[in-house]
């Protein structure tokens, strides 16, 4: 699959996530962000796994999910409550990786 189309689909399906949701590849280069993402500076400019700390990545499933060809998922226990990370096949072209977590950047409303 062209890679422009890839990045116009992620956009299309991405773009109002809530949480930054980033398409990447095994080298963790990222290709796109979401809207959210680059509100948080994350950009086509880094590799996702240059921003912050070392010890922030340990927990990375990328190269499983690429091996694997299947959506992988760590569980983060936080102060606010639990957290979840995915990484997941592009399907059609599994070397694209969906990266997003659930409850990381947000609090759910009451």
């Amino acid at each position: 699959m062209d890679e422009q189309k890839i990045i116009e689909a992620f956009h299309l399906m991405w773009d109002h996530f809530p949480e930054p949701v980033l398409l990447i590849k095994k080298n963790r280069q990222i290709y796109a962000a979401n809207r959210k993402a680059v509100s948080f500076g994350m950009d086509k400019q880094v590799r996702c796994s240059d921003r912050g700390n070392p010890e922030q990545h340990k927990g990375c499933l990328c190269n499983r999910a690429i091996d694997e060809k299947r959506t992988t998922c760590v569980i983060y226990d936080r102060q606010a409550g639990k957290a979840y990370g995915y990484w997941m096949p592009v399907a059609g072209a599994e070397d694209y990786i969906i990266h997003f977590s659930v409850g990381a950047f947000t609090v759910p409303e009451s």
